[in-house]
């Protein structure tokens, strides 16, 4: 008997406007040529500080793009604060970019998309990005402005498993509110993308772990969707299955590109079409954690997607027991309640154990007086909206966070 429930399906699914994902070993010398395809003649990189100043990979990249590359801004911070927006912006302006390029995880992404932002509107002040947020009121009052304007084309080279790239939204930090505000329009996707494991063995193993749980996050959260549809659940079944198989290989084995071109295709099948589905608590929470309390997103994931699984077990155990299926765990003569909880110890498994990452708030340098700030911008973040189980107020936010202490 298959494991996915027979119901009526009714819906809708968006493709995001994105060309072609080049992937495996010495991919990004397609970089070119895509480029050409777009006539960009001045791409400025947008990557990180550690790119930048600790490895040669930038200067590969600006090698390959050769008298394309019209500079790189480097100076990127994580959680991607206000300041660093308008700075970054400044500098592809003055650089007369007519194409962005973003080098690295999750940071440098999502400041590249906010540069395509603020181009295309004429940001020149932090306080005009206020007209262009997400504004939500919990449960259901939300506005969600569009860009007056097309962004430039941007090209994504990633180097962690966080997916960004492969999203139409970008998460920005309001430095003095601290709070990560959303921003959404489908012309934000990436023209094209380049998944080289070559460009990833200079990663930091935590970090490159940690967004593999990221990635990990997805699949589960859209697999238990209130809204899952079996196209998105194809995607994340499959990725779920390979990224619990090749992240516990590159922890055995760094070196091994095999199983860091796996990762990389599996996290890009972890987000592909979640356009489509509504999240969860783990990746709302995560949002306000990184803003708050500066945790990197993967380590919110490592931290608080048991949990959120545990919250969730009493109205969806149902397509948790799905998540055991997909991690290869034996469920038959299970119940779906034991079916459920074996997945969740699991994941417990792979992030404490296996991979060696922070499971508990205390460990990612998170205060109990945090709590209260945190429940209050979850509970104005979109996606909590759309957790399986309602979530009644900040009162059940703050009592999640003190069982992930």
């Amino acid at each position: 008997m298959s494991i996915f429930q027979k119901k009526e399906l009714l819906g809708q699914y968006a493709n995001l406007p994105m060309d072609i994902v080049h992937f495996g070993n010495g991919s990004i010398n397609q970089l070119p040529q895509e480029l050409d395809k777009a006539n960009v003649k001045r791409a400025v990189i947008i990557t990180g500080k550690s790119l930048a100043n600790k490895t040669d990979l930038v200067d590969k990249v600006k090698n390959i793009i050769g008298e394309r590359c019209a500079g790189i801004f480097s100076d990127t911070v994580q959680h991607v604060h206000r300041n660093s927006v308008i700075a970054a912006s400044d500098y592809a302006r003055s650089n007369n970019a007519d194409g962005i390029i973003s080098f690295g995880g999750g940071t440098p992404n999502d400041t590249a998309k906010s540069v395509l932002i603020c181009l295309a509107e004429n940001i020149t002040e932090k306080s005009q990005l206020d007209a262009y947020r997400i504004k939500f009121e919990y449960p259901d009052k939300v506005e969600i402005p569009s860009l007056t304007s097309d962004p430039l084309p941007m090209f994504a080279i990633p180097t962690t498993l966080s997916a960004g790239e492969f999203t139409f939204f970008v998460g920005m930090t309001d430095e003095e509110r601290k709070v990560k505000d959303l921003y959404l329009d489908s012309r934000l996707t990436s023209k094209s993308v380049f998944l080289d494991p070559e460009l990833t063995l200079e990663t930091p193993e935590r970090l490159w772990l940690g967004t593999g749980i990221r990635a990990v996050d997805h699949c589960v959260e859209a697999l238990c969707s209130k809204d899952h549809q079996p196209f998105t659940d194809a995607l994340a079944f499959r990725a779920l299955n390979m990224l619990v198989t090749y992240l516990r290989e590159t922890k055995k084995n760094p070196g091994d590109l095999t199983a860091r071109g796996q990762c990389m295709v599996a996290a890009w099948m972890s987000v592909c079409g979640l356009a489509n589905v509504t999240l969860g608590l783990s990746h709302g929470i995560g949002h306000q954690l990184g803003a708050r309390c500066d945790v990197p997103h993967g380590e919110t994931s490592a931290v608080m997607l048991p949990r959120v699984l545990e919250f969730n077990g009493s109205v969806n155990a149902d397509q948790q027991a799905i998540v055991a299926d997909s991690l290869g765990l034996d469920i038959r003569d299970k119940s779906t309640q034991e079916a459920a909880e074996l997945a969740r110890k699991e994941i417990q498994n792979l992030i404490r154990d296996d991979l060696g990452l922070p499971w508990r708030l205390r460990d990612v340098g998170v205060n109990e007086d945090d709590f209260p700030g945190i429940a209050k911008d979850a509970m104005e973040d979109l996606i909590v909206a759309s957790n399986p189980r309602t979530v009644e107020g900040e009162e059940e936010v703050i009592e999640l966070l003190r069982r992930a202490w």
